[in-house]
């Protein structure tokens, strides 16, 4: 089989159905399996799925518990028979033959781990993040926060032909099998935000390079997959511990201290927007994956 494609569900089953019918809709000359993971969503949304997936050769795997994005597409691996996985978030839809597109340029890029594309919205506005550097020390100390510009500048290119980044939007990512398996996968610790850059810095250090394929496009409602979750803390939280994990102590000690002045004066002037991430900085926070019971 050519493409396992994972899906995880969280009290959204409108957006995943959409997604699956955008997938048989436009894919085609690939042999590919969906397998969809709900994240322990409410009785009535798993009706809605049930009733859609009857007689579709889908595989429906319901978790006991919210395993969070990362620990939710992991458990879907797990089911996994293809050559190469794409973790697509519920809440996009595919408009071309995004699929093959993507596994001939796999096949003809031995480096490349994992691919991303462009995210645009309904009305074809491309998003401002499809991809960007690694939010490091040198990303905070240099105001890197043009990705365009950066990476125009390091290809001396337009950006119209597939290039290496550091990292890619993780509602979209397409890889390759041994990739993801020598990387570890998506770590089930975080619960969500981050993911991407987390297995982009194990990719990367594994010797494979993290592609943006910029010749097609997928539609995105960000946030619609997660609009039940407490978002704000787990943002900060899932950051720091990413940082911890892949870098020194020295690195994430000088990381703190800088984010600490940065959100300490941002607090002073919109305290209801920052100091909740200040706080956590100073003190730390405990994921929701922690807090998630059968």
């Amino acid at each position: 089989m050519d493409i396992s494609i994972i899906i995880v569900n969280f009290n959204s089953a409108n957006y995943t159905i959409n997604c699956i019918e955008s997938i048989y809709k436009y894919t085609k000359k690939v042999t590919f399996e969906i397998i969809v993971v709900d994240n322990n969503s409410s009785s009535e949304d798993i009706k809605a799925l049930n009733t859609f997936l009857e007689n579709k050769p889908i595989s429906f795997l319901k978790s006991k518990i919210n395993l969070g994005f990362g620990g939710g597409n992991h458990f879907g691996y797990q089911f996994a028979k293809g050559n190469h996985y794409a973790f697509i978030n519920n809440d996009a839809e595919l408009t071309e033959n995004t699929l093959l597109k993507l596994l001939n340029y796999s096949y003809s890029d031995k480096n490349a781990g994992v691919m991303g594309l462009h995210q645009v919205n309904k009305e074809n506005e491309r998003f401002k993040y499809s991809f960007r550097q690694f939010i490091d020390l040198k990303y905070h100390l240099f105001n890197q926060k043009k990705p365009i510009k950066y990476y125009s500048k390091k290809t001396n290119s337009d950006l119209t032909s597939p290039f290496e980044v550091d990292l890619v939007s993780g509602a979209f990512m397409f890889f390759k099998k041994e990739a993801y398996e020598v990387s570890g996968g998506f770590d089930p610790n975080i619960f969500l935000f981050y993911e991407e850059m987390d297995i982009c810095l194990r990719l990367k250090k594994k010797g494979y390079q993290t592609i943006f394929y910029p010749e097609s496009t997928f539609i995105h409602y960000m946030g619609k997959s997660s609009s039940n979750v407490k978002i704000k803390n787990e943002f900060t939280i899932s950051y720091l511990y990413v940082i911890q994990k892949n870098y020194s102590y020295m690195y994430y000690y000088i990381l703190r201290i800088i984010l600490l002045f940065k959100y300490g004066f941002k607090s002073i002037l919109k305290p209801k927007k920052h100091f909740s991430s200040f706080k956590i900085i100073l003190k730390g926070g405990n994921s929701l994956v922690y807090s998630m019971k059968p």
